[in-house]
């Protein structure tokens, strides 16, 4: 419904660890099994291989369906789950499938709320076959930090690192639904931070894939140097999309 594109300097353009604090201004509930929302706060690649995470109201285990609020972490380019570690073997579970190309994914039932959080992508060890990545949520409320689970990513000319630009955006995902319908969802974004360094330059955005949403919104506030995403319910459109210079 709306998104960033996070663009590093050149010369900081490639990264260990990706650290995102995040606003989850109201709580939406689990307003529907036909329907999901999904914060992905960041799709990126690590060697040269797509990845994306974030939070959704509804996710998916294809084993049982739709097991609610949760975590999810996901890589393309192979179907092996020899290349994926679930966290917990009760709240976690993998996906293997085809759907949107070859995928792998870990997933983790998670009861967020809303309140401030700090997602942090960072490497999980390493073998012959590849560096993993896991995914770790912070409640900076408790402290309490939850991992999501790891995936593991080929070495690209003997390495494996995150690198800019980074995507972030607020989705909507299920069956078609009216606009009108969709609870109105406000969340924050703080800039993030590949090895501490943030990015230099953002270029947001509305509905990129499909027939847009209008009630949806983006803008940058500098003075907490975030980036507010809102949409649904009686959302108004207060800003154009287009290109931030961050200081």
């Amino acid at each position: 419904m709306s998104y960033i594109w996070w663009e590093w300097s050149a010369d900081k353009g490639e990264f260990e660890s990706l650290e995102i604090d995040f606003t989850i201004h109201n709580d939406v509930g689990d307003f529907s099994r036909r329907h999901g929302l999904y914060l992905m706060l960041g799709f990126s690649h690590i060697a040269g291989v797509p990845f994306y995470f974030g939070l959704q109201t509804n996710v998916n285990d294809p084993a049982v369906g739709p097991r609610g609020k949760g975590l999810i972490f996901s890589r393309w380019e192979t179907r092996d789950l020899d290349d994926a570690r679930v966290a917990d073997p009760v709240e976690g579970w993998t996906e293997s499938s085809g759907h949107e190309g070859d995928f792998i994914g870990v997933r983790r039932s998670y009861q967020w709320s809303a309140g401030e959080y700090r997602v942090r992508v960072a490497p999980d060890g390493s073998d012959e076959a590849g560096r993993w990545f896991g995914m770790w949520i912070t409640d900076k409320a408790t402290g309490e930090t939850t991992w999501g689970g790891s995936l593991r990513f080929p070495y690209q000319d003997g390495k494996a690192s995150i690198t800019s630009p980074v995507y972030s955006t607020m989705e909507i995902y299920g069956t078609p639904i009216r606009p009108i319908d969709i609870p109105e969802w406000h969340v924050s974004i703080a800039r993030p931070l590949g090895d501490g360094a943030k990015p230099t330059r953002g270029v947001t955005g509305f509905q990129a894939f499909s027939i847009e949403t209008l009630n949806s919104d983006a803008w940058y506030d500098p003075t907490e140097d975030a980036l507010h995403f809102k949409a649904g319910g009686l959302t108004q459109r207060t800003t154009l999309p287009g290109e931030i210079l961050f200081n």
